[in-house]
């Protein structure tokens, strides 16, 4: 599977202002902004479904109308993008381009599985995983749809939106940081969060935003996002960043910290945190040999652009 099939700079803004105005709304914190704009019919339509409609429904209807929510919910939000791209950008979205789409999506989602389910099987050796009941297939659905969906959200907004934007002005490098330190600093107001277990996730994230270095695509990241989501609470039952979701199973976890994460889950495994870590430092360095790292914007304007090899 070829992954790189996009430029780097391909994936930056085209526009060519020639007016004061222009040159206002092309700048990268002012499309930020413009950016989120495009969203917000979309969100503000969910939270109405939400609170008006799915919240005074009985099972399983409730669930039902959820599913088609969350369906419904995946191409607007990639229309949307979209629709920003070629409006304010002037160019193609080409991150979001289908040319191996599903492929890169499922390698990804296969990884994270086997990651999560690993660590499963380990839990049981070293400790305890036990399985107390069996919730029903529609849970199974919902929670697909529900993680498949929240981590398209969040890679669009991590990647497609802060990452691509600080990536135009300042590089890659100094994106990479950037973006990674907001990642981790979201998850801030999960209660079971410390300064620790976040500043574990700031490391084990390299593994969503380095395949979107080497690719130039949502794909790989997204599958790897959704797919460790809907493993570890959507099927095994199992916090995530110290959330309890209705997974498939509702198990109980025993065993050490080291290992299950504690209280925020085995994303703030340390070994977790290690095996991410090194994942995405392989996949960053590679991205970097191939040359899909770019400078900040100042020197672009005056060195030869890197092709990819």
């Amino acid at each position: 599977m070829n992954v790189i099939s996009v430029r780097p700079e391909s994936i930056f803004s085209a526009a060519r202002p020639s007016s004061a105005l222009g040159h206002v709304v092309n700048f990268p914190m002012t499309r930020l902004v413009i950016v989120f704009l495009f969203f917000a019919p979309i969100l503000l339509l969910n939270f109405a479904i939400v609170i008006g409609v799915i919240d005074k429904l009985a099972e399983p209807w409730a669930t039902y109308v959820d599913i088609v929510r969350h369906l419904t919910t995946l191409p607007l939000l990639l229309v949307s993008y979209g629709m920003y791209c070629r409006i304010i950008e002037k160019r193609g979205a080409v991150e979001l381009g289908r040319d191996g789409a599903i492929a890169q999506w499922l390698a990804g989602a296969a990884v994270s599985g086997l990651i999560v389910s690993s660590f499963v099987l380990l839990i049981d050796l070293v400790g305890d995983f036990r399985i107390l009941e069996y919730r029903g297939g529609l849970q199974l659905v919902s929670n697909l749809a529900t993680f498949t969906n929240g981590s398209l959200l969040q890679e669009l907004v991590l990647l497609c939106v802060v990452f691509r934007l600080v990536e135009e002005v300042f590089g890659t490098w100094a994106s990479l940081v950037g973006s990674l330190a907001i990642f981790a600093g979201l998850h801030l107001a999960n209660e079971a969060q410390t300064l620790t277990s976040v500043a574990m996730l700031m490391f084990s994230s390299l593994i969503l935003v380095a395949p979107f270095i080497l690719s130039r695509k949502i794909y790989l990241s997204w599958g790897f996002h959704a797919g460790w989501n809907f493993a570890q609470a959507g099927v095994f039952g199992m916090l995530n960043s110290g959330i309890a979701f209705k997974g498939w199973m509702i198990s109980e976890v025993i065993g050490p910290e080291w290992l299950t994460g504690g209280a925020v889950g085995i994303e703030g495994s340390p070994l977790a945190v290690a095996i991410d870590f090194l994942v995405g430092l392989g996949i960053l360095l590679y991205a970097r040999k191939r040359g899909m790292f770019v400078g900040p914007k100042w020197r672009r304007n005056t060195l030869p652009v890197t092709q990819p090899a």
